[in-house]
């Protein structure tokens, strides 16, 4: 009897024993599981990193389609030799877009300055009443009644529009929330305005992955950031995920997520990251002093001096172009002129370092060489003809392009049309999106998120996150 008890007790210990072991065996398991996941979405921030490094860089690389930096990229690579998982890596990539479709897409950034920002409505708005209406009656499938509840929801008073929607109307629907009354901090925030639902902002595609897959993410493109020997080289076209000719768009670019933005500014700065000078400086000794610090022609420098001392300030430096003043009963002709290549690019140089605008970050300008038809649409100045020529004309890597005026200098609008456009156009801006994947060579999936990146600031900093690997990623 006392043979059978010890028996017993020995196999009862056993199996707990056993039970024990199998119950450390799947928590090891899953400490390792979380251990991937952390890591993985540690490999994300480090594309996060490298995204704002690439930003902040004065040497400019190449940060909008550039496989040999953000496709494939190692991370600590002495880490992973001996590991099962493979080799840590991190892919930094963005839509494709080309005449209102999405084409695949490109390893690199995107200006948020190419889309309409929601500040700039509102900004238009209290302008002109109407001007801001006017803008978004230019997204597609829009109403009134949404236009109305939009502009209700941006702006800082509690009255509403004849079609829109303020705190009442909330209150009586029994939403637990009420307008912002300021920018939202996201596309997502348009959601909770009355009308508006996700199809129109996001469309369809319930991944958000831009007609990419995996294997797309998943090429080698580069080696570990400290061994790429070029990391700022330029790609070939072949590199890049561009659709071969008369291969089908694998999505519509109108929706609302590739028009509209609550993030949108540029830092006054040269190429260098030096604060441009302002040309309505009160001490005219001191602004010839910066002007020729930043070694503009002494020619150029004696007109803007004389034009202070005789005209006062300087409005917009467009009013410089082909001007004349009169100096000691002596007629004085500017040395600005689109019409001759030595002066336009004089004047060029002028727009690179100075400014009549004091702020040192401007928001809301809409990138006139990358923004897409509609988004020009919207500016109040521009027709749809004139749109159509400025499509077909633009050239985001032309020198002669490198601002705005370009426009007026190719005979597309006049002069003073030119003065209001430089208030709402630009062909620069430092805020970024992006979304980044990180991955290990021998595990089957990987982490994923979208980043803005504010650059008006240094270094960098990430405004905006958001995981997407819930949405998960097509194989």
């Amino acid at each position: 009897m006392i043979l059978l008890f010890v028996v017993m007790v020995v196999a009862t210990l056993a199996l707990v024993s056993l039970g024990l072991v199998g119950l450390a065996t799947i928590e090891h398991k899953m400490v390792i599981h979380k251990g991937y996941s952390v890591q993985q979405v540690q490999l994300v921030y480090s594309g996060i990193d490298a995204a704002a490094q690439a930003i902040d860089d004065l040497d400019r690389p190449n940060i909008f389609d550039n496989p040999a930096r953000f496709c494939g990229v190692e991370v600590l690579p002495e880490a992973w030799i001996s590991s099962e998982w493979g080799m840590g890596r991190f892919t930094v990539f963005s839509p494709r877009c080309e005449q209102d479709q999405v084409r695949g897409i490109r390893y690199g950034l995107t200006r948020e300055s190419a889309k309409l920002s929601l500040e700039a409505i509102l900004a238009w708005e209290t302008e002109s009443a109407g001007l801001g209406a006017q803008a978004l009656q230019k997204l597609p499938d829009i109403t009134p009644t949404m236009i109305d509840s939009i502009l209700d929801w941006l702006d800082a008073d509690d009255d509403a529009r004849p079609l829109g929607a303020e705190s009442t109307y909330y209150q009586q629907e029994q939403k637990s929330y009420r307008p912002r009354n300021a920018t939202p901090v996201d596309l997502e925030e348009l959601l909770f305005i009355r009308g508006i639902e996700r199809s129109l902002i996001f469309g369809k595609e319930r991944q958000q992955t831009f007609g990419a897959r995996q294997s797309h993410l998943r090429k080698v493109h580069a080696a570990s950031l400290d061994e790429m020997e070029d990391p700022f080289m330029v790609p070939t076209p072949s590199e890049s995920l561009a659709p071969e000719p008369g291969e089908q768009a694998v999505g519509n670019a109108t929706e609302w997520q590739f028009l509209l933005t609550p993030y949108s500014a540029e830092k006054q700065v040269n190429s260098q990251g030096i604060v441009r000078i302002f040309l309505n400086e009160r001490n005219l000794e001191f602004l010839g002093s910066q002007l020729r610090l930043h070694q503009l022609d002494e020619e150029a420098i004696r007109f803007i001096l004389a034009w202070r001392n005789v005209m006062g300030n300087i409005a917009d430096p467009i009013d410089l172009l082909d001007a004349e003043i009169t100096v000691e009963s002596e007629l004085v002709k500017s040395p600005f002129s689109c019409s001759d290549p030595i002066q336009y690019e004089r004047f060029l140089r002028l727009l690179d370092e100075a400014t009549t605008v004091s702020a040192i970050i401007i928001r809301g300008r809409i990138n006139v060489n990358e923004a897409p038809r509609l988004v020009l649409e919207a500016v109040p100045e521009l027709t749809a003809d004139l749109v159509t020529m400025i499509v077909d004309r633009r050239k985001p890597d032309s020198e002669n392009h490198r601002h705005a005026v370009w426009l007026l200098a190719e005979q597309l609008v006049d002069k003073e049309t030119m003065k209001q456009l430089s208030r709402r156009l630009t062909t620069g801006g430092d805020v970024y999106r992006i979304q980044v994947a990180g991955f290990f060579e021998n595990k089957p999936t990987l982490s994923r998120a979208e980043a803005v990146l504010d650059a008006t600031v240094k270094p960098p900093r990430t405004v905006f996150y958001k995981d997407l690997t819930p949405l998960g990623f097509p194989e």
